[in-house]
């Protein structure tokens, strides 16, 4: 008669009577990191916040978007998510978010802004944007930004971007007007939908379509000198380029 075999205890068998110090083993491990969480030596005593000297935004704008609470562990904050939701006033470009623990738990937040561009008006509506063609608030921040007639276009609320085509090629047009340094105090287009503008000194600027703009805008300078001096310019049309056509009041 055979001896039976004895058979090997698997891995379980052997760690089941040990199942309880296991248990207790990760309650006081949950424990500690709990407690480690909430210690007061790493509990946010001082907040940061580093502005331009110029600017619309507010030190209390930025806290408040950062919402960091004074029991909060410096090092369990999402900086990235911070960051996004200071980036979302509006003014802001850039948010940054540095942790420190010496001398005491604290937090920097640093902020880059942006600047009036152009205003745009729309079915009676006026926004200012920056250059990137972000909507910064409601009305127009600074009356020495060019003003663009958007017509019957849908505006954005502010801290949105203007994506609409026709929006976006006037803007386009302004910049390359700025490019050759014409300094435009309005832009649009007429009824028949050709692009005019009007300058700093009142002159209106008729363009016609968006071709060759910078090469168009450049021949403001001499049909200027070629004028005569002695009466006021009303309006110059650069709709045929080859033969400008200069009009006074």
């Amino acid at each position: 008669m055979k001896t039976p075999r004895r058979r090997k205890q698997s891995a379980f068998a052997r760690a089941r009577p040990f199942w309880i110090v296991g248990v207790f083993a990760i309650a006081l491990l949950a424990w500690g990191l709990y407690a480690l969480a909430g210690a007061p030596w790493f509990r946010v005593t001082r907040i940061g916040v580093d502005l331009p000297l110029t600017t619309n935004v507010t030190r209390a704008q930025v806290l408040q978007a950062a919402a960091i609470a004074p029991h909060d562990n410096i090092w369990l904050l999402h900086a990235h998510r911070i960051a996004r939701r200071i980036e979302a006033i509006p003014y802001v470009d850039a948010a940054s978010v540095h942790r420190g623990k010496f001398p005491k738990p604290f937090v920097e937040l640093g902020v880059t802004v942006r600047r009036p561009n152009a205003c745009l008006t729309a079915a009676g509506r006026t926004v200012t944007i920056d250059v990137a063609a972000r909507v910064l608030q409601e009305g127009c921040a600074l009356p020495s930004v060019a003003r663009i007639d958007a017509g019957s276009d849908a505006l954005p609320k502010p801290g949105g971007f203007v994506s609409d085509p026709d929006l976006a090629q006037l803007l386009a047009d302004a910049k390359q007007l700025a490019d050759v340094g014409l300094v435009v105090r309005s832009l649009g287009r007429d009824r028949w939908g050709e692009l005019e503008a009007v300058d700093a000194g009142g002159v209106l600027l008729q363009f016609g379509d968006d071709k060759d703009l910078k090469d168009n805008a450049a021949l403001i300078g001499p049909v200027r000198t070629a004028a005569d001096k002695a009466r006021r310019l009303r309006a110059i049309d650069l709709r045929a380029p080859t033969t400008p056509v200069v009009r006074y009041r």
